[in-house]
Parts: C-alpha cells; sequence; structure tokens
C-alpha cells in the first residue's frame, strides 16, 4: 500500500522552503509525471523539434559549406532554400506545433497538480492528467495568447520613453546607455515572470484572463522581487539541465563535419550521421521544452504561498474540517 506523504500546496513557505518543496514534488511524482508529460505534452514537441531540427541541419550544412577552404561558397543555394515554399512550410509547422507545445506543457504541469491535489497521491494514470488538459487546453491557448499581446505592449511602451532617455544619456556617457539597457532587461525578464503566475491563477480560481491579472497585482504586491527570483532560478536550473542534453548533438555535429573524404572539398554528413544529428537536436529541444514544468511548479508553489500569506485559505480549511495543522503563516516568511 503506499505511504507517500502527500505535499499539501496551501501552505506559506519562506524561499527555501519553496526551492524544496519543488523538488519533492517532482521528485516525489517523477514517474507519472514524466510519463503525463511525454505522452501529452510530447507530441507536438517532437514535431516541432523535427522542423527546427531540419533547418538548423540545413543552415548549418551550407554555413560551414561556405567557410570550409575546400568547398566554394553558394550564396545562391541558401537564398533559394530560404525563399522556398518548403522552408516557410517549416516555420509554420514551427510556430503551430510550438505554440500548441507550449499550452498543452502548461496545461498538463497544472492539470497534473489538480489532479494530484483532489487525489492526495502520486499514483496518477495518463487519462486522468488527459482529462483536465482537454477540459483547460482553450483557456491556456487563450492565457498565453493574450499573455505575449500583454507582454508586447508593455514592452512597446517601456522602450519608448527608455528610449528617449538613454539617447539624451549617449550624450552624457556611454556607460549610462549599457546601465538603461541592463536595467530595461532587467525590469522586463522581473514583470515577464511575475506575469507568469496568471496561469496557475486561471487555473485554480476558474477566473477570466483580466480579472486573472488584477488579482495578480493584488497577489505579487511587495512580492514581485521575491516571485522573481523563484522564477529566475528554476528557470536557471532547466536552462543547465536543457544544455547537457544539447552536448550529445553539438559533439555528433563537429564530429561530422571534421569527417572529410580524403581531406578534399566538403560533403555533407551521410544519411546514418545526419539522422543521428537530428536524433540529438529533437531530444534537445523536447527535453528543454518539457523542462518548462520546473519553473512552472515552482511558479505554483509561489502562488499558494502568497495566497496562504494575504487570505490564509489554508489555515481556514484546517479549522474548517479539524484538520491538526492550525499553525498561523510562519514568522520567518520574508520572500
Amino acid at each position: 500500500m503506499e505511504t507517500t506523504n502527500v505535499i499539501e500546496f496551501q501552505r506559506a513557505r519562506n524561499f527555501s522552503q519553496k526551492m524544496s518543496v519543488t523538488f519533492d514534488f517532482l521528485r516525489q511524482n517523477f514517474k507519472s509525471f514524466a510519463k503525463s508529460m511525454l505522452f501529452i505534452a510530447g507530441p507536438p514537441v517532437i514535431l516541432s523539434s523535427i522542423f527546427i531540427g531540419d533547418i538548423f541541419n540545413r543552415f548549418m550544412g551550407f554555413s560551414v559549406a561556405s567557410q570550409n577552404r575546400f568547398g566554394s561558397s553558394n550564396p545562391e543555394e541558401l537564398q533559394n532554400y530560404f525563399s522556398s515554399s518548403t522552408f516557410w512550410l517549416q516555420i509554420l509547422g514551427i510556430v503551430l506545433f510550438a505554440w500548441i507545445g507550449g499550452v498543452i506543457t502548461i496545461a498538463t504541469t497544472y492539470g497534473y497538480m489538480r489532479v494530484y491535489s483532489e487525489k492526495r497521491t502520486s499514483s496518477i494514470e495518463v487519462s486522468e492528467v488527459w482529462a483536465q488538459v482537454r477540459r483547460t487546453f482553450w483557456m491556456h491557448f487563450g492565457t498565453l495568447t493574450l499573455y505575449v499581446i500583454v507582454m508586447i505592449v508593455l514592452f512597446v511602451i517601456l522602450a519608448i520613453p527608455l528610449g528617449l532617455i538613454m539617447g539624451a544619456a549617449s550624450f552624457i556617457s556611454p556607460f549610462l546607455t549599457i546601465f538603461g539597457v541592463l536595467a530595461f532587461y532587467l525590469f522586463a525578464f522581473v514583470l515577464s515572470i511575475n506575469m507568469s503566475l496568471v496561469f496557475i491563477i486561471r487555473e485554480s480560481e476558474h477566473i477570466g484572463f483580466f480579472d486573472g491579472l488584477s488579482r495578480l497585482f493584488y497577489l505579487v504586491k511587495n512580492k514581485m522581487w521575491s516571485t522573481a527570483g523563484i522564477g529566475f532560478i528554476n528557470t536557471l536550473i532547466q536552462s543547465t539541465v536543457s544544455f547537457i542534453f544539447f552536448l550529445p548533438w553539438y559533439i555528433s555535429f563537429i564530429v561530422s563535419m571534421l569527417h572529410q573524404a580524403k581531406g578534399e572539398v566538403y560533403e555533407e554528413p551521410g544519411g546514418v550521421m545526419a539522422a543521428v544529428n537530428s536524433l540529438f537536436l529533437i531530444l534537445y529541444f523536447v527535453c528543454n521544452t518539457l523542462l518548462y514544468s520546473l519553473p512552472l511548479v515552482a511558479l505554483a508553489f509561489q502562488y499558494y504561498n502568497l495566497v496562504e500569506l494575504k487570505e490564509s485559505k489554508g489555515l481556514m480549511s484546517s479549522i474548517e474540517t479539524f484538520g491538526q495543522s492550525t499553525a498561523q503563516p510562519q514568522n520567518d516568511e520574508h520572500y
């Protein structure tokens, strides 16, 4: 019989506790969660990765061939490829399947967390998560679309006065311009991470997008930097782990580029080597996308932490159900 300690979502946690519970959740649910992510979010991500891999391999082949001192540059061939219907169909495939893959990654992550919260066990079937994904797919699709639109609008609004300020600052010192650019990117990152809470807010509270934004601003008031911090660290971990899966492709690609027939004119890799390169590149893009569940889970625990700090929903629920855990939010919560 399963004796897994159930993780309570609705709790106030300090920074280290939020990091710990994120990895505890993923470790506890690794098998069923990874299976759900692979079977549900995997297919569109794989299709998008196939298109990306083909374009990338073609482009690198053209680039290496043109730079090889034994070969001859043929810019017309590259230009013909970029203007061909094949290239634009590949771009369309990348955008379409990457967008769907991103939506399903979000829906699968939060759908799994919902099932876990309801069943209070890590023994979760893919079909149960899939039922949640089907129910919330269009909500997350609309949320992601509006999220991107809002972020673009905000960046444009911020960029206009920044451009004027930087133009004036450049007459004083170029260092002020560099500082302004760094400040802009820092603020944009903090804003984008905080805005990402809208996904878990809509998932948990079943409200509209703009109501979700209003709710978000209420929750992150005085907590913007802690939210950005938890998002930044887990995104950094996700990127670092993803890079490990990039190394096999990089090594394979270098080996294939160094493989020359008798040291003469550059030859494209053979069919087997090209297939291996594509396989490694697909593996990287799939792992990179699916590992985005790490910051998504971390931001979910940040959301529950903020709700508990401001509204004590977990405490009130424990009192109403005569639970044993009736402690107030921890005094060491400074994040």
